[in-house]
């Protein structure tokens, strides 16, 4: 019973953390954003995976639509409005590369 206490608090401190998520269909041009969370299949984490799309990986979108395209590690990717709803990002504080 305490282990299942435990994890319900540790998962309400993890939510007050990323209480500013939403998904990365929802965020605006030029904005950069960090991955928080990938709630997807198995295939689809994998795709996101191979095109740089990870947790803790800062994004930008550049252009929205279907596909929208991003900045991702310097280069721009296509990635589909199915795709995008199933990542949850956060604003970055500073700018794409952690400065500032």
């Amino acid at each position: 019973m305490d282990h299942l206490e435990i994890s319900a608090s540790d998962q309400a401190a993890r939510s007050a953390d990323l209480g500013d998520r939403v998904p990365l269909d929802q965020i605006e041009i030029g904005h950069c954003a960090r991955v928080t969370e990938v709630d997807a299949s198995e295939a689809d984490v994998e795709q996101l995976m191979a095109m740089g799309v990870c947790v803790g990986r800062r994004i930008m979108l550049m252009q929205t639509g279907d596909p929208m395209i991003l900045k991702v590690l310097g280069t721009r990717i296509g990635v589909s409005a199915r795709l995008a709803r199933h990542v949850k990002v956060q604003p970055c504080l500073g700018d794409m590369f952690g400065e500032g």
